[in-house]
């Protein structure tokens, strides 16, 4: 009998867990969406994304597509602008390719909306 309510008490426990688990990745998910609907570039915002960004930002210059290159450095500065210091040289560097690309352009539009 005692072998039962030990199982029983294990299952109770581990049901208890589930639960608790489960209520607490609700509300991180919770959390995450919010951010991301406040600020849709924070996922964006990390060393790896922007070194892949900038690569690609290079690649398309050196082709000669222009286009795909102010876009891709655009994207860069506007999502950069936003993050802290350690990815303030990759949006330096994103302006540099923008004002070759764009001369007397900072990359971002003249009156920016507040």
């Amino acid at each position: 009998m005692s072998q039962t309510r030990r199982a029983r008490r294990v299952a109770l426990a581990f049901a208890a867990l589930a639960l608790v688990l489960a209520a607490g990745g609700a509300v991180a998910f919770r959390h995450f969406l919010a951010r991301t609907q406040s600020d849709p570039g924070f996922t964006y915002r990390d060393r790896a994304t922007f070194e892949k960004l900038l690569k690609r930002a290079r690649d398309a210059q050196g082709r000669g597509d222009t286009g795909t290159a102010v876009m891709v450095y655009r994207l860069i500065v506007a999502v950069g602008a936003h993050g802290d210091s350690t990815l303030e040289p990759y949006v330096a560097a994103a302006r540099a390719g923008l004002e070759r690309l764009t001369p007397g352009s900072s990359g971002t539009p003249a009156n920016p909306p507040r």
